[in-house]
C-alpha cells in the first residue's frame, strides 16, 4: 500500500541584517548663530597689501559713508578688521553690503561680534574707604574741621625710667636670691672683674618661673678684656740662628 507523502511545509529562512550606525559623539556641540550687534568682524583678509596705511583708509572711508563708524580697528596678524557702529541697524547694514565681497582679489567673510557698549564710562577711581586714607602715599587733604597745631618737643628722657635707674646703682650691689653667674666675679680666663652687677629684669618678680632668664648689666670699667679670638691664638716664638760653622 503506497502512501502519499504529505508536502513539506516551507519555513521561513531567517537571516541577520545589520544596520549601519553613525558614531556622532566626535561631533562640536551645536552653538547658535551669533545674533545681530553693532560690532562686525570683517575676516579672510589674507592680502598683507591690504593693511597698508592708505588701503586700510580707503576702506574705513567707504564703511564711513554708509554707516557712521564707532570705533575701527585692523588687526594685521590675525587678518581681520574689528569695526564697531553707533546702532545695530548699521552693522546689519554694512553686513549685507560688504559680505562675500572682493577686496583686493580675497572674498571677504563677515560676522557679528559681540556686542559693545559704546556708552560713556566713568574713568575716575572711587575714593577709599574713610579709615583707611592714612594707607595712601601722599595722604589726601585733611578732614573737615581739622586744625593745625604744632607738635609736641621730642622726648628729653634718653632712657625710659627702669633702665636709667638700673644704670644708676651700676656701682651699688644688690641683694638678690638668685645665684651669682659663674664669670660675674672671675672671668673664663683667671682674670679678676668688677664686682659691681646690677639685675634688670628679675624672675622672681615675675610669677618665679624657671624659664625666665635674668638679666644682669656687669660694671667692666677698668678691666682690660682680651677678646677670645686673641686668646686662642698661638704665640710664634724666635727661633734662634744655627751656628755659622754648620751652615759652611
Amino acid at each position: 500500500m503506497t502512501t502519499e507523502s504529505s508536502p513539506r511545509t516551507s519555513r521561513p529562512i531567517s537571516r541577520s541584517r545589520s544596520f549601519m550606525s553613525i558614531d556622532l559623539s566626535n561631533l562640536p556641540p551645536y552653538q547658535l548663530p551669533t545674533p545681530a550687534s553693532n560690532t562686525l568682524l570683517i575676516t579672510n583678509l589674507n592680502d598683507p597689501q591690504i593693511f597698508r596705511a592708505d588701503n586700510i583708509q580707503t576702506i574705513r572711508d567707504l564703511i564711513n559713508a554708509s554707516a557712521p563708524i564707532h570705533s575701527w580697528a585692523p588687526l594685521k596678524s590675525f587678518r581681520r578688521i574689528i569695526v564697531t557702529f553707533f546702532d545695530v541697524d548699521s552693522g546689519i547694514k554694512i553686513k549685507k553690503l560688504l559680505d562675500n565681497e572682493p577686496i583686493m582679489g580675497e572674498r571677504v567673510k563677515i560676522y557679528f561680534g559681540h556686542q559693545t557698549s559704546i556708552k560713556p564710562k566713568e574713568e575716575h577711581l572711587n575714593l577709599p574707604d574713610a579709615g583707611k586714607l592714612f594707607f595712601i602715599s601722599p595722604p589726601p587733604s585733611p578732614p573737615h574741621g581739622w586744625e593745625m597745631k604744632l607738635e609736641d618737643a621730642p622726648n628729653k628722657m634718653v632712657h625710659a625710667e627702669d633702665l636709667a635707674e638700673a644704670l644708676a646703682k651700676l656701682h651699688h650691689r644688690p641683694t638678690t636670691d638668685l645665684p651669682a653667674s659663674p664669670n660675674s666675679e672671675t672671668g673664663g680666663d683667671g682674670r679678676q672683674r668688677s664686682g659691681s652687677s646690677t639685675i634688670i629684669y628679675d624672675p622672681s618678680e615675675h610669677g618665679n618661673s624657671p624659664g625666665l632668664p635674668a638679666i644682669e648689666v656687669e660694671d667692666m670699667t677698668g678691666v682690660n678684656v682680651i677678646s677670645p679670638i686673641e686668646m686662642g691664638k698661638p704665640i710664634f716664638a724666635h727661633t734662634s740662628r744655627p751656628p755659622v760653622e754648620l751652615m759652611k
